[in-house]
């Protein structure tokens, strides 16, 4: 009977051990998660920071007539969070929360394929203006996911959209 309860005890020994170790797996992994996430929303604030000194370089030399000499040409994006990451830290948001993000990426993408252009100096002020709008359209697309916490969708909101494209429309009327 002794031997059947030492047995008992070596067995429910490694059961409680077994499941410390899953459970500090978990909560490991659970941490890491986290803290991915709050990496990306950190480089997302860094981002918006970034577009908004570029929309205020771009407009500055859209308004400015002697262009393409006192162009002041932003700097392209760089995104490492993103970039090494996102396959991990998609796996933890919601489905709105991606579709959000990868909106915000495309147009950080886009401005920065838009800032690699080769622009003739006559055509300067449209391919900055291009880089306006989607600097613009990932600014408003971070400050919307932060406002809503990636649940709402700025597609939604025809209000905010008819504010953004007169915005626009200012620029494009000046090229």
């Amino acid at each position: 009977m002794e031997e059947l309860s030492k047995s008992t005890v070596t067995l429910l020994g490694v059961v409680v051990g077994w499941l410390l170790g899953q459970g500090s797996e978990l909560l490991r992994s659970h941490l890491k998660n986290r803290k991915l996430v709050g990496a990306l929303n950190a480089e997302l604030k860094d981002l918006q920071a970034h577009l908004e000194k570029s929309m205020e370089r771009c407009a500055k030399s859209i308004n400015t007539d002697d262009a393409p000499r006192a162009t002041i040409w932003p700097h392209a994006i760089t995104h490492p969070i993103y970039t090494q990451y996102y396959p991990e830290i998609c796996l933890h948001i919601t489905s709105d929360q991606r579709l959000s993000i990868n909106s915000i990426y495309g147009h950080i993408a886009t401005f920065n394929q838009r800032l690699a252009g080769d622009y003739a100096p006559q055509a300067i002020k449209r391919g900055l203006f291009l880089a306006y709008v989607d600097a613009k359209w990932a600014y408003e697309l971070i400050d919307y996911y932060f406002r809503h916490n990636g649940k709402r969708n700025l597609a939604d909101d025809e209000a905010k959209i008819r504010e953004i494209n007169a915005d626009f429309q200012g620029f494009a009327d000046k090229i």
